[in-house]
């Protein structure tokens, strides 16, 4: 259905802006025609109207307060029923409690005569340009949301996040606070936290260990794949499932690269790696092969001399 469009013209303006000069100037003749009486009679009345309201409205505002306490804890209860995350569940009820007292103040402002829609506008008015102003901050509101709700990592793991790897140790709306492994804090924004790339060492139960050993190409391959058996079957923390394997990953022109690998708990993780290491280094030693680092262990077997 279409709607006349209504045209406002200047004229239109002028005769509304003239009846209520005329209105007004009406009402302060006849205010000046009455009696002391009279007039006292009137402003008795008109206070006793707007007291009235004023009564009312504080009355509307003691009862919409306690509704509003009352539903914000039925709220937090709610969510804390459903396991809604802490920081997400204070966001929540924060929010609810805003969108109600909004309501609350409009009809407030709506029981003592005040133009609403001029509230309105103020209110959307400062909402737009405070949304714009602090876009970075909601947005960082918005990703504090979404991880809270999806998860991808809790408290206590240790993750990877931005170029920056450290232990979860806490989840709030704005940002995400990391413990590095030499102690150092890095609060990580929320908008970068939920877009970027998220790896979560610790997630799972188990974690596989690994090291690369090179031996010489006229090596014996079968006493050092024995040896670093037994280092593995000797390991207590390893698990027995899946089994710990040592195999021969790949042969180059002067070299057999073996992979040693074991499953264990994810908590013994860097324990048993590094034990594992000294355990590499030791037995070789005595076996009479040469050894490099740590992590790439090469082992080169001495030519007996002539």
């Amino acid at each position: 259905m279409n709607l006349p469009l209504q045209i406002v013209n200047e004229n239109d303006i002028s005769r509304a802006d003239s009846l209520f000069r005329a209105g007004l100037e009406n009402r302060m003749q006849n205010f000046a025609n009455m009696t002391w009486e009279d007039r006292l009679w009137l402003i008795a009345g008109d206070l006793w109207h707007v007291g009235l309201k004023i009564v009312v409205a504080v009355a509307i505002l003691i009862v919409g307060r306690w509704l509003i306490r009352r539903l914000a804890k039925g709220l937090e209860g709610l969510l804390e029923k459903w396991k809604i995350d802490y920081a997400l569940r204070t966001f929540l009820r924060s929010a609810f409690k805003t969108l109600l007292y909004f309501v609350l103040f409009y009809f407030m402002i709506a029981w003592l005569g005040i133009n609403t829609s001029l509230f309105v506008a103020m209110f959307a008015a400062a909402g737009l340009a405070i949304g714009m102003a602090m876009s970075g901050v909601f947005q960082n509101i918005a990703g504090g949301v979404m991880v809270l709700v999806l998860k991808p990592f809790r408290c206590g793991d240790w993750v990877e996040l931005q170029g920056q790897a450290g232990t979860v140790m806490d989840m709030r709306l704005f940002n995400t606070v990391l413990r590095t492994a030499d102690n150092r804090t890095v609060l990580m924004p929320n908008g970068g936290v939920f877009t970027s790339i998220v790896t979560n060492h610790t997630s799972a139960r188990t974690r596989r260990l690994e090291w690369a050993v090179s031996l010489d190409l006229d090596s014996d391959f079968m006493a050092a794949k024995k040896a670093l058996m037994d280092i593995l079957v000797a390991e207590k923390k390893l698990n027995s499932t899946p089994v710990p394997e040592v195999v021969l990953n790949m042969i180059t022109s002067d070299s057999i690269d073996l992979l040693v690998r074991g499953w264990v708990a994810t908590p013994d993780y860097w324990e048993v790696y590094f034990r594992v290491n000294a355990a590499i280094f030791q037995v070789l030693s005595e076996k009479g092969f040469d050894m490099g680092t740590n992590q790439v262990i090469t082992v080169v077997k001495r030519e007996a001399e002539s």
